[in-house]
């Protein structure tokens, strides 16, 4: 079964909260600003290890919805509802969430900071109304 974009952004919401990359509180804070100093004024460097445990928890999602998370990015998203993205306001998003990270992960240049800014960039602006996030969030399925 497919998933829409508001799903993906829901899914990486509740798992960035249940993978210990935040807390919910924190999650709150950074929806409404999600840039690098934010993320990394608010985040402690043993949550941003967490990352990884986050990625899998997705890898997981994804996979269950017909995605893969190591092969999406901004023209290629396995299991999105409507196929691939198109457009400069889908395109970018995708490749600064998925294919930058994937890129970067198991390299020297990676940086957690960024990576996490940039997913919570894709929830803040693809997952609807931010306001309530916090108080929905963390679904375990």
């Amino acid at each position: 079964m497919p998933f829409t974009d508001a799903e993906l952004a829901a899914a990486m919401r509740d798992e960035l909260v249940n993978s210990g990359v935040m807390t919910k509180k924190q999650l709150g804070q950074l929806l409404g600003d999600p840039t690098e100093l934010n993320v990394k004024a608010t985040l402690s460097s043993e949550r941003l290890g967490n990352f990884a445990a986050y990625l899998e928890a997705l890898d997981v999602w994804m996979s269950s919805k017909g995605g893969n998370l190591k092969n999406t990015t901004g023209k290629n998203v396995p299991g999105r509802t409507g196929g691939n993205p198109v457009g400069l306001d889908l395109v970018p998003i995708y490749n600064d969430a998925f294919r930058d990270v994937n890129e970067y992960i198991d390299s020297e240049d990676f940086s957690p900071v960024k990576a996490v800014s940039n997913h919570l960039r894709f929830v803040s602006v693809l997952g609807g109304d931010g306001d309530d996030s916090a108080q929905s969030c963390c679904i375990v399925s």
